[in-house]
């Protein structure tokens, strides 16, 4: 006879992560039918991805995120000439295939005279980057997040890549660029519309 499922442990914790399990269990402690301690255990164990989609752990994950980059030793990868016009905390959009999708990478936007990008200092690492000669147009867009929607910039950049980022600060961010695409003379198309 032959086992019908081989990797079970696999499976469950696959499960776990994927989908999560609620457990919740009522506990009354009794000594001569007289009850003495009461226990109330609520219990979500999930992936944390499973976890932020269903509005769990949020304010944990953004404080986590900011204080995390706020922490870390000053670290800005510019080149010669290079001067900082805008500097914020922010993300992009990145995807990372079959097993993972859609997931917001943190890090610092940094707006220059020379380019756009996204830096994470930990380990140091460039997420996002643009010449300003290659950005094509720049456009507010709102998209689903977490338990809602929020207002993201989308980046077309010349060759039809689009790349989205998010800063607490986005009008201004958007301002920022289309002012420095506009102080080298580049053609910039900005509008503002609904996912």
């Amino acid at each position: 006879m032959e086992p019908t499922r081989s990797n079970a442990l696999v499976d469950l914790i696959d499960r776990i992560l994927d989908k999560g399990i609620i457990l919740h269990a009522d506990i009354i402690i009794t000594v001569s039918d007289i009850p003495l301690i009461g226990i109330n255990l609520k219990a979500a164990i999930a992936g944390m991805k499973t976890m932020l989609d269903y509005g769990m752990m949020e304010t944990w994950d953004e404080t986590l995120r900011k204080q995390a980059c706020e922490a870390e030793e000053e670290l800005e990868p510019l080149t010669q000439g290079e001067k900082i016009i805008l500097k914020t905390f922010g993300e992009v959009l990145s995807n990372f295939g079959a097993t993972y999708s859609d997931v917001w990478q943190p890090g610092y936007l940094y707006l220059t005279n020379k380019r756009l990008f996204l830096f994470r200092r930990k380990p140091p690492t460039i997420l996002f980057e643009a010449t300003l000669d290659q950005i094509n147009r720049v456009t507010l867009r709102r998209m689903d997040y977490i338990g809602g929607v929020r207002e993201v910039l989308s980046i077309r950049l010349v060759n039809g890549t689009v790349r989205y980022l998010y800063s607490s600060g986005i009008i201004e961010l958007r301002d920022e660029i289309e002012r420095a695409l506009g102080e080298r003379g580049l053609l910039v198309s900005a509008e503002s519309h609904g996912a």
